[in-house]
């Protein structure tokens, strides 16, 4: 900007005048001097001219400005400081944004702006009240929800029992209409008013209605009706919904992915035959369900009438796309639901058989080899399985991937099957095996492998990046303290090393080893292998004297008797130890 003319000098000295005021260097009106900056300085009015006041009045250069900055004087402080009322609307909620729901609400009740503020549905696009509904009066909580409505887009009523007299159907009509999940699980909601939410939303894609004992057929066919692009629904637990209803969500909900339909009444057919038609869901469970046969699971992966090849005897069906399978619990399957899915499920990553008491080794010899992909497998409380159920995972195509294995209440499980599992399935990081046969050469074999093991991930700052192994070994009684030991041992020898790859066992154990055991692994992961290495020798000397003492009880009253009996003999008359007395 140029400067010039008499008008110009005069703008120049308010100029000045305004400069002094607000410049943050106070060496504007000496002549011939440019000023260093110091730590509290503005980089702004330092300079403005080549001379002093008077050269730069009567100069005709350009004047360069620059925004001033706060130095910490009073005036700065006052001129900058920023009100909560002068922030625009956008600022505001930006900072509310960062407040948890809880405290959003308390904040509410500060003014009528903090109660518009906090309301307002910008804030609540994610409504998550199970992390909060009982800590808010229910009042609170349905203003909440019903100010909130048209906002609402992931809305989480999980466990809002009490919300049964004070949510009304009006308030529901005319309030979340985006909604494009909703978990409703544990409410005590009547059946129009779960009809309202899901026929005022027809872009719901993930629905949660598990333990609504107000669900029914006629819920699962609104459902098929109104929300046709639902890729996600739960009905589990739902005691007045059956087959029939879910056959009709299946065949109108094209996109379904996921169906969680546990403890249901499975009598009709018809919906395993939907379920082959589309070969679309990917997660299916029907865990503890009723009347899932052999049949049914035929139907699932073959179809009413399969067209067999001759050379295989087997359908020439397409594969599901099954990733995820969950039969736990349902009784009546046995090795012939196994041959059925083989060759059926190649992409299945986690099986859930735990519970069918019928399974033996054969049926899972069958399936096994074709689950290339297979990362968890649940077979709790099968009885009649055995090592050479382990030895087929270890040798077949699901060793190089598997991570998690469930073989709790195995009785016929032991050293055998389980050290060659530990040797072969490199990925495998938590393994639970409570109730079975495996002895102290299991945990030395763990403590052993981890550190032989290629690197699959690197260690960060967490704690948990540590872990290559969290076994579980409740009730088990052929584990003793001495293996336990050896797995502390280990542990903390790993620590010490410090070698940059995962090799820390994590231990589920006896009771009263348990207390031991969770000490001593806070103390490896604080690095305080001083204390770790102490508290382990302290145990080991603390279980050596009690089983020394024990013994010397044993044999003092082994000798005792010995002792009584050779009086007897003698003539000698002792008094008895029982207690008894006659009452005549």
């Amino acid at each position: 900007m140029a400067w010039g003319g008499g008008s110009s000098k005069s703008r120049r000295y308010r100029l000045v005048n305004r400069i002094r005021r607000f410049a943050s260097s106070p060496t504007l009106t000496k002549a011939e001097q440019t000023p260093a900056l110091d730590d509290k300085q503005s980089v702004s009015c330092v300079t403005l001219s080549s001379g002093g006041e008077e050269n730069f009045l009567n100069s005709s250069s350009s004047l360069e400005l620059f925004v001033d900055c706060d130095d910490g004087s009073e005036v700065g402080k006052k001129k900058q400081e920023a009100k909560w009322q002068s922030l625009p609307d956008e600022i505001k909620m930006r900072i509310l944004s960062w407040i948890k729901p809880t405290e959003l609400v308390k904040c509410s009740s500060v003014s009528k702006e903090f109660q518009r503020l906090c309301y307002d549905g910008q804030l609540w696009k994610t409504l998550d009240a199970s992390e909060f509904y009982n800590r808010i009066p229910v009042e609170q909580l349905s203003q909440l929800i019903v100010s909130a409505g048209s906002f609402v887009r992931h809305l989480n009523l999980r466990g809002c029992v009490h919300l049964q007299t004070d949510w009304r159907i009006e308030a529901v009509a005319n309030a979340c209409r985006n909604l494009i999940s909703a978990s409703l699980e544990g409410c005590k909601f009547e059946n129009p008013i779960i009809h309202f939410i899901i026929m005022r939303n027809p872009r719901l894609v993930h629905v949660n209605l598990s333990g609504l004992s107000a669900v029914t057929n006629s819920t699962c066919r609104k459902l098929a009706e109104s929300c046709c692009q639902i890729e996600s629904l739960n009905v589990s637990f739902c005691t007045n919904t059956d087959g029939r209803g879910l056959r009709r969500v299946v065949e109108d909900c094209k996109n379904l992915r996921e169906l969680k339909a546990c403890e249901l009444h499975m009598n009709d057919p018809g919906l395993m035959q939907a379920l082959f038609k589309t070969n679309k869901v990917e997660r299916l469970y029907l865990g503890d369900a009723v009347g899932v046969t052999d049949e049914f699971i035929r139907l699932l992966v073959e179809g009413v009438d399969p067209d067999i090849d001759p050379f295989t005897n087997r359908s020439t069906a397409p594969p599901r796309k099954l990733v995820h399978l969950d039969l736990g619990k349902c009784t009546q399957l046995t090795d012939e639901a196994l041959r059925h899915l083989s060759n059926n499920v190649p992409f299945l990553d986690r099986l859930e058989l735990g519970g069918i008491v019928s399974l033996t080794d054969a049926g899972l010899a069958e399936l096994l080899p074709t689950l290339p992909n297979l990362t968890h497998l649940d077979v709790e409380e099968c009885l009649e399985l055995t090592n050479a159920t382990l030895i087929n995972i270890a040798r077949g195509p699901a060793a190089k991937n598997l991570v998690h294995l469930q073989v709790s209440y195995c009785e016929n499980m032991g050293d055998v099957g389980m050290m060659e599992l530990l040797r072969k399935c490199e990925r495998l990081r938590n393994l639970e095996m409570d109730n079975t046969r495996v002895s102290d050469l299991t945990l030395a074999e763990a403590a052993n492998v981890v550190r032989q093991r290629p690197v699959h991930r690197p260690i960060t700052s967490r704690a948990a990046s540590h872990v290559a192994l969290r076994m579980v070994v409740f009730d088990c009684s052929n584990i003793t303290w001495t293996g336990i030991r050896e797995i502390l041992s280990r542990n903390t020898e790993y620590m010490r090393e410090n070698s940059g790859i995962p090799g820390l066992v994590l231990l589920k154990c006896f009771y009263e080893y348990q207390k031991t055991v969770d000490e001593h692994t806070k103390l490896v992961l604080r690095r305080e292998i001083n204390r770790a290495d102490y508290l382990e020798e302290s145990w080991a000397q603390f279980m050596m004297a009690s089983e020394e003492a024990s013994a010397n009880g044993r044999r003092g009253r082994r000798a005792r008797n010995m002792n009584g009996l050779d009086d007897d003999a003698g003539g000698i008359r002792r008094r008895g130890r029982g207690g008894l007395c006659a009452i005549m």
